[in-house]
């Protein structure tokens, strides 16, 4: 199984699967991402659907306007895409959540590695 990061400090998703990735559109050629001092270059904008455990179960979940980078570190889930969506982290609990009405968590999210 792929595993993704929640990073409140990245502004876009990031996939370094190809094997997941749902192509919608071609990337320009100043797309990239900065890190690490490093510029990496993105191929393609789109989707990605990934698994969450919810408190109804495994669910499906879609990532859109998903940026493609196969020699990216890791997958990257953007917190602060997710906020504007109003869906929340909790890190006591571990878990995203929206406010509502009424606020319910979303999913619950298991550390791996330190992540």
């Amino acid at each position: 199984m792929h595993s993704w990061t929640l990073d409140p400090a990245t502004d876009i998703h990031v996939c370094n699967n190809p094997d997941e990735f749902q192509w919608k559109k071609p990337a320009s050629p100043d797309d990239v991402v900065l890190a690490g001092g490093s510029e990496f270059l993105i191929k393609a904008w789109g989707e990605v659907t990934i698994s969450l455990s919810t408190p109804d179960g495994i669910r499906p979940t879609t990532l859109k306007n998903v940026a493609l980078i196969p020699s990216f570190f890791t997958s990257l889930v953007s917190l602060a895409r997710l906020s504007s969506s109003d869906v929340h982290f909790d890190s006591g609990r571990n878990v995203l959540y929206n406010t509502g009405p009424p606020r319910q968590d979303i999913a619950k999210l298991t550390q791996l590695g330190g992540h």
